[in-house]
């Protein structure tokens, strides 16, 4: 990489921005990058990126809808940046919006949005059938690919 900001910049970016990258938080993102690249000053840049990449969304707020039976409206997170415990670094947290009954599903970092749908499907739709919504802070690649994932499930 040498001393060239905007082939760093633009490395940082592809590891970040990309589907595979999932706007992972600065510690993922650092790892993404740091397991092929080196140059002086690469965690104080991904820091720096990732940071100035949580901008206020322009987008507007959306109320949610008040849940009428449970497992139909569920939102969907997920804990990164923990050690591995038998290969696994992640927990998918989805919660039933009504009920506020939770799962937790251990993965591996990097999860794709189809292996996270094949969790899904075999964790949660198996057991309360189709959702109707899906409530989260990832982006819509992400999401958009999930939905189709599951959909073809």
């Amino acid at each position: 990489m040498g001393d060239d900001l905007s082939l760093q910049q633009h490395t940082i970016h592809l590891f970040h921005d990309s589907p595979l990258g999932g706007h992972s938080t600065v510690m993922v993102t650092k790892k993404k990058v740091s397991n092929l690249f080196y140059w002086k000053g690469l965690n104080k840049a991904v820091r720096n990126f990732v940071r100035a990449y949580l901008v206020p969304s322009t987008d507007p707020l959306q109320t949610l809808l008040i849940p009428n039976a449970i497992w139909v409206y569920i939102s969907l997170d997920f804990i990164e940046g923990l050690h591995k415990s038998r290969g696994k670094d992640i927990i998918l947290v989805v919660v039933d919006r009504l009920s506020k009954y939770p799962y937790f599903i251990s993965l591996a970092h990097p999860s794709t949005a189809a292996l996270v749908t094949q969790f899904y499907f075999e964790h949660i739709f198996i057991l309360h059938s189709l959702l109707r919504t899906i409530v989260s802070d990832r982006d819509r690649i992400f999401f958009n690919t999930l939905g189709r994932e599951l959909f073809t499930l």
